[in-house]
Formats: structure tokens, C-alpha cells, sequence
């Protein structure tokens, strides 16, 4: 583990422990330092932690903490991928590493809503975000980060970033909406290759 990893590991433990921070945005404010130095690190993560699984994107586990309420993980994307649109059930800090995400985020259309099996969405927002950047996911904030969003790599190259995520990979709550449909179903982590997880979506036919 890098120097800068192991103060970004350090700070969310401080942070998860800390009485003081009222919410989840005050505890990703405490994180957010040390995410931002990582950021700028000249080798925050191994070089393995940048590659792709088999031409697709994937998420490296770089740290999973031993009492299960959080991990760190290099997602990559290759130019073109995308994950399609998801929820994040927990909080959540991301630092932009290499490259450029596309992030669209979706909220209930007008008369519309959010269950736990169909959702009725639409576009809200679009941004670019590029290296350096810092982003969270606060699902308490429905009008914000913690919205449904779908991030795609526009390219040029590989896009990677480092995810502080709530829970261990298996256990994060994580759910898939079908744009076809407006089924919404789960989209567990699973784990491909030894401490390789994707994404994959759960009970549409």
C-alpha cells in the first residue's frame, strides 16, 4: 500500500469514528483531504490497479476494512464503457485518477417515482469530470449526489478512479434501473477474478 493510500485508508477510519461528524457529507468532507492528495500523488496505486478485465471495466480492490464498513477501490473504465443507471444505497467519495468520466444524473420524472422495483427517471444533469476532480454519493441527498447516475468514459484512453465506498464489495447496496422497462433490480458486485469485482445485473430476462 502507498503512503498516500494508507492516509486516504486512515482519514475515512478518523472519519467513520469521529462523534463529531454529524452526516455523511461531514464525514466525506474529512475524507475528501487525503482523497485530494492521492489524486496527485506521483504513485498513489499499483499499476495493476489501472488495467481493465478482459477489454471491460472493472473494479480493483485496493483496501477493505476489517471491520466491513468501507473499501477502496481503482475502477476502470475503457474508452466507450459505461455502467449503465445505478443507485448507490451509501455514501461514497470519488477521485478522478486518469482520463475523464461522463456522469448523467437522474432524478423521478414529474408524477414519477422511485421504488424498489420500478422507478420512473429522467435526465437531470451531465458533467465531465476529469482528473483531480472529487465527487460523493449521498443517496440522503436525492436532489444531488445521491441520485441515480450513469458514468461512461468518452475517451480518449482508459478512465480510472478511486472509489471510498460505504460496506465491503459484496455487502454494498447497489441497484439497476432498465431504461426499456423501469424495472429496477439488483446490480451486486461480484467478484470475476481474485480481488476483481463487477457490476452485474441481477433478475432482468
Amino acid at each position: 500500500m502507498s503512503e498516500a493510500l494508507a492516509r486516504l485508508v486512515a482519514a475515512t477510519e478518523a472519519a467513520l469514528g469521529d462523534p463529531r461528524l454529524a452526516d455523511d457529507r461531514a464525514r466525506c468532507n474529512a475524507i475528501r483531504p487525503a482523497m485530494e492528495a492521492l489524486l496527485v500523488d506521483p504513485a498513489p496505486i499499483p499499476d495493476s490497479a489501472r488495467e481493465p478485465l478482459d477489454g471491460k471495466a472493472v473494479g480493483n480492490v485496493l483496501h477493505t476494512d476489517a471491520l466491513g464498513r468501507f473499501h477502496v477501490m481503482a475502477v476502470v473504465f475503457p474508452e466507450a464503457t459505461s455502467s449503465g443507471v445505478h443507485h448507490h444505497g451509501c455514501w461514497g467519495v470519488i477521485g478522478y485518477l486518469q482520463g475523464g468520466d461522463e456522469e448523467t444524473r437522474y432524478l423521478p420524472a414529474a408524477g414519477g417515482g422511485d421504488t424498489e422495483d420500478r422507478a420512473d427517471l429522467e435526465e437531470a444533469s451531465r458533467h465531465v469530470w476529469h482528473q483531480g476532480a472529487v465527487t460523493y454519493l449521498l443517496p440522503a441527498e436525492a436532489d444531488g449526489e445521491g441520485c441515480w447516475h450513469r458514468v461512461r468514459n468518452p475517451g480518449p484512453g482508459t478512465a480510472v478512479s478511486v472509489h471510498v465506498l460505504c460496506r465491503t464489495p459484496s455487502d454494498h447496496p447497489h441497484r439497476f434501473w432498465d431504461r426499456q422497462t423501469g424495472a429496477v433490480v439488483p446490480y451486486p458486485f461480484v467478484e470475476a477474478a481474485p480481488g476483481r469485482w463487477r457490476a452485474e445485473v441481477v433478475g432482468l430476462t
